[in-house]
């Protein structure tokens, strides 16, 4: 009672505002003062939260670090905007960098691989030569177990190298025609996307549609968790309890955000895909007109089920994924250990599942842009077409993957570089390592957006280039593909100079 009277005197009332004397006053959830004892609460961000909510949490966000933290972002805002726009400028930088230098890039990455290999399995076989010298220098009698495991063990160590770098450089040397591929579609996405700029607005408009997506979702969540039918309690009081109908609609719209979710994805990828197919097959590209609005109206007339079934299976596998977390959840306290391990196990095989399954969609998307295919078709095709090409496609997704990742790092590196110099001998900020971290996690969300573009129109002109040669012979039929491409084919010779000869009678 003190307490109460001791907080209303200073203007703080747990109790209701029309309460002016507690001289005569009753306590519970709807009269005058909450029951006693009042359960400890903490102050976050100058607010009063019961502590067995906030728990832990509150003794982080109440540290004299995080509230400093608060006021170098709130102190260095102008800075922490200038290095997000000078993010989406390098983003932009390297995209050309990557038309015009990746062959250089990707190159020095292989000789740097190839020295690196053959210089550590030479590194391993010299510690191995010095430890085995220092060995026989001592008489046998007196030689330690452990040396000679050592010896023994560095040799190990030297062999398995060696033999390791053999069989790379032996991989390096049959798909160097295919590092060189990789080299090719890298120039070549950058026309594609330097002729159609706009696609690297796609992801934008997908994160907007993601934005709305989710907010809908939170509202009808919150509508479902609040719904229910007033029953009277003995007290007098009045509780919602919920149907069980209720339950299975929160299932039901978990579902329907794991299919929107993916549709949205779907849509981003098959319109990326669509615009870059129409700029390969294009002949002559001062005709391209608009690609990307094309593309937008092939799927809202054409494709949108196919696109919705491809959404659907990935949406299906995330959602048994769920469904097992779930469980895996409401297991933690049991101690059947085999259920564990399987449940673990399942989860493990589906998260591989939904990998390979998005590979496909997204290939299948591809082949559905190039031909208008149903998305059963288009998914048969592009596995077949896939696989005829393992060695080209094993390239791609190792050195070309790889290399937009550099990519997406180079961008966030050269954002805390510049930040340092921007922040470094600011008076105002106390650690500027937590202004410059969000200016780079901004940087690799938009190199990531960017990049992401560029990966789609790698593997889009990939499998264009493959069903140009399976569709054309480039004598009789001409291919579409460019001179840059032309050299990967078996007919190349014949193929350039057939597409000379064509040149020269249209010039003439």
């Amino acid at each position: 009672m003190e307490e109460l009277e001791a907080y209303a005197d200073i203007g703080l009332s747990y109790c209701s505002y029309e309460v002016e004397n507690f001289t005569d006053i009753t306590f519970g959830d709807i009269d005058d003062c909450p029951d006693l004892p009042i359960s400890p609460s903490d102050g976050v961000l100058y607010r009063c939260f019961p502590s067995s909510i906030i728990g832990e949490a509150s003794k982080l966000i109440n540290t004299e670090w995080f509230k400093k933290a608060l006021a170098d972002i709130k102190s260095s805002w102008r800075e922490i905007c200038y290095l997000c726009a000078i993010s989406i400028g390098l983003a932009i930088v390297m995209m050309v960098v990557l038309r015009f230098f990746a062959g250089v890039v990707i190159w020095f990455m292989v000789v740097f691989f190839i020295m690196g290999s053959i210089g550590g399995s030479g590194y391993l076989w010299y510690q191995w030569f010095l430890r085995k010298r220092d060995l026989d220098e001592i008489p046998v009698e007196e030689q330690l177990d452990s040396d000679k495991q050592n010896v023994k063990t560095m040799l190990i160590y030297a062999s398995v190298t060696s033999g390791v770098t053999v069989i790379l450089l032996l991989l390096l040397f049959v798909m160097r025609k295919r590092i060189a591929l990789v080299v090719a579609l890298f120039k070549e996405s950058g026309k594609a996307i330097g002729a159609i700029p706009l696609l690297l607005l796609q992801p934008f408009w997908t994160f907007l549609a993601l934005a709305i997506l989710t907010c809908y979702w939170i509202g009808v969540f919150l509508y479902l968790t609040t719904s229910g039918e007033p029953v009277a309690q003995e007290d007098g009081r009045v509780e919602y309890q919920q149907e069980k109908i209720i339950e299975y609609m929160w299932w039901y719209h978990l579902f329907g955000l794991f299919w929107g979710s993916q549709f949205m994805i779907a849509c981003q990828q098959f319109v990326i895909a669509s615009a870059i197919s129409i700029w390969f097959f294009t002949r002559d590209k001062s005709t391209l007109g608009w690609p990307i609005l094309r593309s937008v109206g092939r799927v809202l007339r054409y494709h949108l089920g196919s696109i919705a079934f491809g959404s659907l299976l990935i949406a299906l596998v995330m959602f048994a994924r769920f469904v097992l977390g779930y469980i895996q959840s409401k297991l933690k306290g049991s101690q059947n250990e085999l259920l564990k391990y399987i449940l673990k196990c399942l989860q493990c095989c589906l998260w591989c599942f939904e990998k390979v399954l998005k590979f496909i969609n997204r290939n299948a998307y591809i082949e559905i842009a190039i031909h208008g295919y149903s998305f059963c078709k288009a998914a048969k095709e592009a596995f077949a077409v896939l696989i005829s090409n393992a060695l080209r496609v094993a390239a791609i997704n190792s050195v070309g993957d790889f290399l937009l990742f550099l990519g997406k790092v180079a961008v966030a590196a050269s954002v805390v570089v510049i930040g340092l110099e921007f922040l470094q001998d600011d008076p105002d900020v106390n650690y500027y390592a937590v202004p410059i971290a969000l200016a780079a996690i901004f940087a690799l969300l938009i190199s990531h957006i960017f990049l992401s573009v560029y990966e789609m129109a790698i593997d889009t002109l990939f499998l264009c280039f493959c069903e140009d040669c399976k569709a054309n012979d480039g004598i009789v039929k001409p291919y579409y593909m460019s001179k840059d491409l032309m050299k990967f084919v078996e007919n190349a010779a014949k193929a350039r100079a057939a597409l000379e000869k064509r040149e020269r009678v249209v010039l003439t």
